[in-house]
């Protein structure tokens, strides 16, 4: 089963292959892991060439809450954050701009097959 860690460290590693991401989104997200244990880790797709960290940061432009297992679908594939949204699942503060364009973390990740090999 895939994780959250295991997609941040994803992002982390595929970012600096793709600059388009970071000139396209322009935003510093803080994402809330509710799972066991919760987790807090913070994507900059706005300053250089963008980076992926555990842990909190100072400012944000979109703080983005969902359940672990919310997330790994999401970001695999299996279900659309506007759904997660609608259902109340996952939940945005911030400029609503940003949360618009999580599809752009998507492009940084394998197809979703490689991940149910996990």
């Amino acid at each position: 089963m895939t994780t959250a860690v295991e997609i941040f460290n994803i992002l982390g590693k595929e970012l600096p292959n793709h600059p388009n991401v970071v000139r396209k989104v322009q935003g510093v997200y803080q994402w809330i892991i509710e799972g066991e244990p919760n987790q807090k880790w913070v994507v900059d797709l706005k300053n250089g060439s963008g980076s992926v960290s555990l842990g909190n940061v100072e400012k944000s432009d979109c703080v983005i809450t969902v359940s672990e297992s919310d997330f790994v679908d999401m970001l695999t594939g299996k279900v659309n954050s506007q759904q997660l949204f609608m259902q109340g699942k996952l939940k945005v503060k911030g400029t609503m701009s940003y949360a618009m364009k999580l599809g752009e973390l998507r492009k940084l990740l394998p197809p979703t097959r490689d991940f149910e090999k996990n």
